[in-house]
This record gives C-alpha cells, sequence and structure tokens, in this order.
C-alpha cells in the first residue's frame, strides 16, 4: 500500500517540464499592445539558468527551493525588464509586459529613411496596426473555395515515335476525329484536378474558428491541392509572427511586426491612386535568408496607414510539401475604418522525380460578410469543421448558380467529362460489370496478386495472399505453409468490420500454428472499437527488441492466447480502452530450432538457448485512460476526423495478472504514466517527445515474461528515436519503478540557413 500511495503521488505531479518540483515561476510576456512576445528570454539571477518564451508568449521555469529571486526579461526591440519576486510553496503565475524600445527602432529607422521613404511608411503602418489587429471582434461569411491543380509531363517523346508520326502524316492515312477527341479528353483529365467548397465561416477575436460546409464537389485526385482550414490558415500580418500551418514548419515574422526593421528591408516601388486612395507598392526584402522571413510586396493605404493587400513568397527550405509557395491577399473597405480579406490566393508548385510538375492554385472568395456577429453562447469549441451529407449531394445546378466567378474553359470542360464519367461509373450496370470483372480468378492472381471477391451490393470484400505467400519462415522451427484469410465489411453508417486469420503447418517440428483476429468499429463518431482474437504461435518475449534479438531463439516461447478489448471516446479527446487477455506459456523443450537460428549462434559465439521454464497460464486485464486536451475535430456525416492539439497526450496505464481464475498463475500490479507532445517552437524548429514513469507495485507471482523491458540498439540502423534507445549495448528488464524520456528535435533549417553554402 505505501508503494501505491508512492507511485500515485509521482504520477500526480508529472508533466514533461516539471517532474519532480512543486515550485515554478510561468506567465505571458506582452508588449504595450497586448500582443505576445514570442522567443523573449526569462533568466532567474540566483541559479543562472532560464528559459525562452513560445511563440504565443508563455514561458515556464522550474524552482527547486523557496527564497527570493531576480527574474530579467528580455527580447530584441524591447527594453529590458527587471522584477524582484519571492518563491513559497506554491508555483507564481507572472504576466509581464515590455515596452518597446522606442531609441533602437527609431535610429534604425531615420538611418534607412535617408535611403528610401518605404521605411517611415512602414514605421506609420506599425504604429496602426493595433487598431486594425483587433477591429473585428467577430464576424459571419459565406467563402467559396476552389482548388485547382494542373499537372505537367516534361518527358519528351523518343525520336522513333516523332519520325512513326510524321510517316503516318506523309502516307495521308486518315485520322480518326473520335479517337484523336478521346486523345485529348483522357489527356486533360489526368493533367487537372479540381475541389470546390461553399461554407459559412464564424469568426471570434482572438482566434476561435468554425466553418460549416454546405456544398463540396471534387472532380479528380485532391491529393496534391491544398484545402485550407481556417483555424490554420488566419493569416494576419497584424500580428508580429504569422503561423503557417500546412505550408511551413516555421511561423514568418510578419513585414509590419514591431520589430520588423531588424528583419527587413524596404523599397518603395510605386504610388498608384485607386478610386481616390492612395496606395503605396513596397518590396519586402530579407535581411538574410532564412525560413522565418518572406519576399515579396506590401501595399499600404496613405493616411489610414492600413494593409491593402499583400503578395509575398515564402523560402522553399521551411516548406512542407511544395518547392515554391506564394500568398496573395486582397483586402476590401467595409466603412470608413474596418477593411477585411475579400479574397485569397494561394500559389505553389511541386516537383516529382524528373518529369512531372504540379501546378497548384486556390482561392478563397468572401462574400454576404457580417460584421460584429453575435454568436450564440458555447458556439465555439472543438469543432472546427461540420460537413453535411446535403454538401455531398449539391448537383451541377447549384454550383452553375452560386459560382462567384465562371470557370475556364479547361475547367468547365473537365467538370463535364468527370460528370459523365461519374454518372456512368456509379450506375449499377457499371459497377456489377466491375465488380464481375474483380471476381473472375486468373493466373496472375493466383501466382502474385493474391484472389479477391467484392460484393458491391452488400459492400464486403474477400481476399485471400497468392500461392507464394503460403510459404514463410520463422525463427524457432524454419520453414511453414499455410493460407492468408481476409474479410472487410462497411456500412453507409460509417461502421466497419475487419476480419483476418492464417493457418500454418511446420515442415521441421511437423506441427500446426495460426491466429485469428476481429476489429468491428460500431460507432464511428465515438471511434468505439471492438477487438478480438486468439491463436497459437512462437511468441517474442520482447516484441520491441532489437533487430538481431529477434533473430535468436532464445527470446521466443510457445503461446496459446485469446484475447478481447473494447475502446471508445467518453467526450471529445478522453480515450478509455478495457482489455483481457488468457496466455498459456509453454517454454520450447523438444522444437527444433531453425538452421538460422544455429547460424547466428556460431557467427556470434554466443550461446542461443530457448527459455527454461515450468509452464504456466497467465491471465492479464489491462484498462487505460488518456485524454488530449482541446482536441480539435471535423465531424462528417459518417465519422469524425481528429486534427489535432497543442497540447500533449496524457495516459494512465493499469495492468493487472490475476490469481487464480481460469487457473492463472500470476499475481502483479502495474501502473504507468505517460505523456506524448508535438512541439512547434517557431523559428527554432519542432520537438517530439514521450515521457513515462511507471512501476510494479505488486511483484506476488511475476513471471520474467512480464517485466518492463528496454530494447537494445540496433547495431546497423537507428530505431524509432520516440521509442528506442540508440546507444543502449544489451537489452535491460525491470521489475521497480523507471522514468523513460525520448525526445527529438529538427531545427527546420535554423542552423544550416546560417552556414554559407550548405544553406543552398
Amino acid at each position: 500500500m505505501k508503494n501505491i500511495l508512492q507511485l500515485l503521488l509521482i504520477v500526480g505531479c508529472v508533466s514533461w517540464t516539471n517532474i519532480m518540483f512543486s515550485q515554478s515561476i510561468s506567465g505571458k510576456i506582452t508588449n504595450e499592445n497586448g500582443e505576445p512576445i514570442p522567443y523573449a528570454n526569462v533568466f532567474i539571477t540566483e541559479i543562472q539558468t532560464g528559459t525562452a518564451s513560445d511563440d504565443e508568449g508563455n514561458y515556464f521555469v522550474t524552482i527547486a527551493t523557496k527564497g527570493e529571486y531576480q527574474v530579467i526579461v528580455s527580447s530584441m526591440g524591447y527594453e529590458t525588464k527587471s522584477l524582484d519576486i519571492v518563491v513559497g510553496d506554491k508555483g507564481i503565475k507572472l504576466n509581464i509586459t515590455l515596452q518597446s524600445s522606442s531609441f533602437e527602432i527609431d535610429e534604425l529607422v531615420v538611418k534607412a529613411s535617408k535611403k528610401d521613404s518605404a521605411y517611415a511608411i512602414i514605421r506609420s503602418a506599425i504604429k496602426n496596426k493595433k487598431k486594425y489587429l483587433r477591429s473585428v471582434s467577430s464576424f459571419k461569411s459565406e467563402v467559396y473555395v476552389k482548388a485547382t491543380e494542373t499537372i505537367k509531363n516534361n518527358r519528351k517523346k523518343k525520336a522513333k515515335k516523332k519520325k512513326e508520326e510524321i510517316d503516318v502524316l506523309d502516307n495521308n492515312q486518315p485520322v480518326d476525329p473520335i479517337k484523336q477527341q478521346n486523345t485529348k479528353d483522357m489527356s486533360l483529365l489526368s493533367s487537372l484536378n479540381m475541389v470546390e467548397m461553399q461554407l459559412t465561416l464564424n469568426y471570434q477575436y482572438p482566434k476561435k474558428y468554425k466553418e460549416e460546409r454546405t456544398a463540396y464537389k471534387r472532380s479528380g485526385s485532391r491529393k496534391g491541392l491544398f484545402i485550407p482550414y481556417f483555424d490554420k490558415t488566419d493569416f494576419n500580418f497584424y500580428r508580429n509572427m504569422v503561423r503557417l500551418e500546412g505550408i511551413a514548419e516555421a511561423p514568418v515574422i510578419s513585414p509590419i511586426s514591431s520589430t520588423s526593421i531588424l528583419s527587413y528591408k524596404y523599397k518603395l516601388v510605386d504610388t498608384q491612386n485607386e478610386g481616390g486612395q492612395i496606395v503605396y507598392k513596397i518590396k519586402v526584402i530579407p535581411r538574410k535568408s532564412g525560413n522565418s522571413t518572406c519576399k515579396g510586396y506590401i501595399y499600404i493605404n496613405k493616411g489610414i496607414w492600413n494593409i491593402n493587400r499583400v503578395d509575398f513568397k515564402f523560402n522553399k527550405g521551411g516548406l512542407k510539401f511544395y518547392d515554391a509557395f506564394q500568398l496573395k491577399i486582397d483586402y476590401t473597405q467595409i466603412d470608413d475604418t474596418l477593411w477585411i480579406p475579400a479574397r485569397q490566393e494561394f500559389i505553389y508548385e511541386t516537383k516529382v522525380g524528373r518529369y512531372k510538375r504540379f501546378k497548384g492554385n486556390t482561392v478563397m472568395l468572401y462574400s454576404d460578410y457580417q460584421h460584429n456577429y453575435a454568436f450564440p453562447r458555447k458556439f465555439f469549441g472543438n469543432e472546427v469543421v461540420k460537413i453535411t451529407q446535403e454538401a455531398y449531394d449539391r448537383d451541377s445546378s447549384y454550383w452553375n448558380e452560386s459560382r462567384p466567378e465562371p470557370l475556364t474553359v479547361d475547367e468547365e470542360k473537365m467538370v463535364f467529362l468527370r460528370d459523365s464519367i461519374d454518372a456512368v461509373v456509379n450506375s449499377d450496370e457499371y459497377q456489377d460489370s466491375i465488380m464481375r470483372a474483380y471476381n473472375k480468378i486468373t493466373l496472375l492472381e493466383i501466382f502474385w496478386e493474391g484472389v479477391g471477391w467484392r460484393n458491391n451490393k452488400k459492400k464486403t470484400d474477400f481476399y485471400t495472399g497468392p500461392l507464394p505467400s503460403m510459404l514463410n519462415y520463422s525463427i524457432v522451427g524454419g520453414w511453414r505453409t499455410g493460407p492468408f484469410l481476409f474479410y472487410f465489411k462497411r456500412w453507409e453508417n460509417g461502421r466497419r468490420m475487419r476480419l483476418s486469420g492464417r493457418a500454418t503447418y511446420g515442415f521441421l517440428n511437423k506441427d500446426v500454428q495460426g491466429n485469428f483476429n476481429s476489429w468491428f468499429r460500431y460507432n464511428a463518431h465515438k471511434m468505439a472499437d471492438i477487438r478480438f482474437g486468439f491463436g497459437r504461435s512462437y511468441q517474442s518475449i520482447n516484441q520491441y527488441d532489437a533487430f538481431l534479438n529477434q533473430l535468436r531463439t532464445s527470446n521466443y516461447i510457445l503461446n496459446d492466447i485469446i484475447y478481447g478489448s473494447h475502446r471508445f471516446e467518453l467526450v471529445n479527446g478522453l480515450f478509455f480502452k478495457v482489455g483481457a487477455s488468457f496466455n498459456n506459456r509453454q517454454p520450447l523443450e523438444g522444437f527444433i530450432t531453425s538452421d538460422l537460428s544455429r547460424w547466428i549462434e556460431r557467427e556470434t559465439e554466443t550461446p542461443d538457448i530457448p527459455l527454461e521454464f515450468e509452464g504456466y497460464q497467465a491471465l492479464i486485464a489491462d484498462v487505460s485512460l488518456s485524454y488530449t486536451p482541446a482536441q480539435r475535430y471535423m465531424t462528417r456525416p459518417n465519422n469524425k476526423v481528429i486534427l489535432g492539439s497543442k497540447y500533449p497526450t496524457f495516459t494512465l496505464f493499469y495492468r493487472k495478472g490475476i490469481k487464480d481464475v481460469f487457473s492463472s498463475d500470476i499475481d502483479f500490479d502495474y501502473l504507468e504514466f505517460n505523456v506524448k507532445h508535438d512541439l512547434t517552437l517557431g523559428q527554432f524548429g519542432n520537438s517530439k517527445y514521450t515521457a513515462k514513469i511507471g512501476q510494479f507495485f505488486n511483484t506476488n507471482e511475476l513471471k520474467f515474461i512480464d517485466l518492463k523491458r528496454f530494447r537494445q540498439s540496433d547495431p546497423y540502423w537507428y530505431s524509432q528515436p520516440l521509442y528506442s534507445f540508440q546507444a543502449l549495448d544489451t537489452s535491460v528488464a525491470t521489475s521497480k519503478m523507471f522514468f523513460e524520456v525520448h525526445h527529438i528535435h529538427h531545427f527546420n533549417g535554423a542552423l544550416i540557413n546560417n552556414i554559407p553554402l550548405i544553406k543552398k
């Protein structure tokens, strides 16, 4: 009981940044306008350590002992602030406001203004940006989205083929116009993809979004298209840092941030009169190449000093999937003081292989704008996207009437062709013909692809592997043979069922083994699953051990198992799982080992002796509770799609070895708490970590196989760093308390971009 209380006390205090201490200093660092200051330095003089605020201005520092401390907070472009605090039994919440360092910025601006008047214009925009940052407290707007992609294949035709085409023309052979048109149509379909959406966008300051998609149409593949989720595409350049989630790893410093003069140079290119409004076109030039800056043009309205439009390109090194990405935003005037985005355009490009180039364009058009819209209480939550069935059922007449701008000739023709093809493809006659062709057994399927049977009306698929897949090799018993079967069924309401099984015969030991596994998702919106299975196999004692250890007979036992589990979502982000398994564990005594096992033993000069123990039964029950705070999600008519969270996932796991039930010979209790998190650290890169703590607090009948194990490192390649160690020279097992942390950091060019030549 004493051990249980000790472990629960530690578990309650665990977090990634503060595991063993109860005293801390935390808070938010902002400027005089209330905007967060990212990456500000927080230094504690007495302990000579500190931290930096994240991209939202939040910081956290742990303090080991009580006492008086001096906190020094500094950031480039702001006046340094010193505070004296007293740390007691409880943590301190300390929000800090820094004042802009007008002397430094004024000095730089005045010096630069001698070269170009653009600096004075930018400074005026910076002074007025607070007014425009908060000019919209809420709004409701209709948004039309069109994303298109053209695919170009630059592979040149072979000279021989060209010669043949010339010969055909020279012989005056007739050209088949139908065949020629079909070739053009197929070329258009293979080179153009498009997605259209109509939605209602709801917004509330500072970053609350909810989109309700009322119409959706896909023509071709959407794989390479940039389809925005609005909570990830809030490109508000009145903020100091602009996140580019889904586009780039690192946020971008706004050209009108409070300290933008330190990151950019400016040049006045043109002055335009647009309907009586004077607009300055200013070229934005990064002072040095990096992932946290952009280049292009910003247009500033004279007198009111706000953004008229922007046209920016982003550094290739920081982009996630694209070779080039360009953002254009056009603002429109609603009244004397309110300007809102009326049109956003994303232009992107990706090259795949030597010849294929994908060019994409996504346009967002805003209409029916309702300023300061009064939303009901609790309207905004973790559901950020909602799609109704009606959105998928819109026909061509709806789109012809609702598009705010017409399609191009190629787009219109492509949509017509795809609609025609879809009408045929979705017909019962065509589906039945495809099903008959798929269900026809061929020699290629028997010997290479595997044989499948499909029933479109019942929505079922059945598959068995090809003949070569019936032969497989076991580390313990050598060559085995047997079939693999798979069955899948789906329902309109999102339910899914999957069944699979395999039975094998071992030539060396003349034994029969096999397994059966089933999975059923009975509620797609709650992600509720049931699993059940049973089987007999040679089971690895440490299934995640190093590769070479998996080739040793000494790592295996013979196990008969029957298991079941149930997992579902209690509330958004909170998952509960319960499961149990009954195992009949037996030594490999009397089994003949494989030639591979004996070869490894000779080569490594290490005895490979099967584990000796008295066979026993083990009934094990598992219970886990996993929670991800503020988990964002999208709701579809027949399922739920998780979109992630900025907070970690916390999991509490309990395992119980049950004594005497079904003749079970084990008795132990194990408790574990773990944290998993993906962190975006702005211009400094991305971090991923896992941290866990656990202990057996009852080991009355704890067998060797059930110990907590840590895998040995692979000698020739790296394993997954989040779940294994890279320099552990042996496998380790324990029955005592342990603490384990894994961490990966990706700098996203923060280091490389500062090294000449290498950054290219």
